[in-house]
């Protein structure tokens, strides 16, 4: 090989090398994006599957209430399985309201109270 071939070959390696470093950023904040986006897709999932438990627990409530009003609960078996399912509710609630606090990036709340309004 002639020098100057050798010249034009570490040239062409350095320009690659040169190349390649510069692009590495933007290969990684590329990266980053897409796991980022893939956290908040797999937060929003958990979020709707929150919100689904809750406005479930909230339609056993009220087939409770409809249950006991056709005569088919007692006041006592009513009273038990509302209690229970309102508390169930009211935890539902709370981690429903966490994660979409998290996910809105606000520092988690503490226990909030539900109203009793909500859950008939």
């Amino acid at each position: 090989m002639s020098g100057s071939l050798i010249g034009i070959v570490v040239l062409a390696v350095v320009g690659v090398l040169a190349i390649g470093f510069a692009a590495l950023p933007l290969l990684a904040a590329e990266d980053a994006g897409a796991s980022r986006t893939a956290r908040e897709e797999a937060r929003a999932a958990e979020i709707a599957e929150a919100e689904e438990a809750l406005a479930r627990s909230l339609a056993s409530i009220r087939e409770i209430e409809a249950d006991h009003r056709a005569g088919n609960l007692s006041e006592e078996d009513r009273a038990a399985l509302d209690t229970a399912e309102r508390q169930r509710a009211a935890s539902l609630l709370r981690e429903r309201d966490r994660l979409a606090s998290a996910s809105a990036g606000a520092p988690p709340t503490g226990d909030a109270s539900m109203p009793r309004s909500d859950l008939s």
